[in-house]
């Protein structure tokens, strides 16, 4: 599958996005965590959106109606071992979102990926 996506306001024809299925970047639509350090914060995206790429801009509107403007700066891809890797919950004696007491002796064969993590600057739009 593959996705037209057209020039923000540039006019461009659209460019032709390979999915995943054809050995492209990430499906069309994911969550994502946007990052804003500047401001000291940072949230889970809700639903599936595109993720945008280094340069691009993201409007936040926040409650009180302001549109904020950001560019991105860094795409940050998390991994972790699979959840088969790992050993069942049941069998441990910590929460399952607490970490290991002991690092494995074998790498991991299984990864899944985490929420990428779309760190932000606001964008001088003058």
């Amino acid at each position: 599958m593959t996705d037209a996506v057209a020039g923000e306001t540039t006019g461009e024809a659209p460019i032709e996005r390979m999915g995943p299925e054809q050995g492209g970047g990430p499906p069309a639509l994911m969550p994502w965590t946007l990052v804003v350090e500047e401001e000291g914060w940072s949230a889970d995206l809700e639903h599936g959106a595109w993720l945008p790429a280094v340069g691009e801009r993201v409007d936040f509107i926040a409650d009180d109606g302001e549109q904020r403007v950001y560019r991105v700066t860094e795409v940050i891809h998390t991994l972790q071992t699979s959840a088969s890797q790992r050993p069942p919950v049941r069998t441990e004696e910590h929460s399952p979102n607490s970490t290991l007491d002991a690092p494995r002796d074998e790498p991991p064969r299984e990864l899944r990926a985490g929420l990428p993590r779309v760190v932000v600057v606001a964008a001088d739009e003058h």
